[in-house]
């Protein structure tokens, strides 16, 4: 009687060591695919997040060679501008300088 409960209980923390063991191994498969996923998780949040940045750089990038672009032509503009304004006064402008270097003013 005595021994056939020593072997109840010896049983039962074979038993027990086994669920034990079975629990361990489920726990690191669960532990392994999740680290797998966060890894995998991780990678594509970077690659989004790079492509993000790649294509604000280029945004931008484009903008300001839009900006630069209707900058020059703005500037062009109004150096023309200048240029036919000043073409009028151009022949006065020498004679007065000619004037000045020969001594006559």
């Amino acid at each position: 009687m005595a021994s056939e409960q020593v072997n109840r209980i010896l049983e039962a923390e074979k038993k027990a060591a086994e669920i034990e063991q079975e629990a361990r191994l489920k726990a690191d498969e669960i532990l392994a695919k999740a680290q797998k996923q966060a890894q995998t998780d991780y990678q594509e949040a970077l690659s989004d997040a790079r492509k993000k940045v790649a294509a604000l750089y280029e945004k931008h990038k484009s903008e300001g060679s839009d900006e630069n672009t209707a900058n020059d032509a703005a500037s062009e503009k109004a150096a023309e501008k200048l240029r036919d304004d000043a073409e009028p006064n151009r022949e006065a402008a020498i004679s007065a300088a000619m004037d000045i270097l020969m001594g006559r003013k």
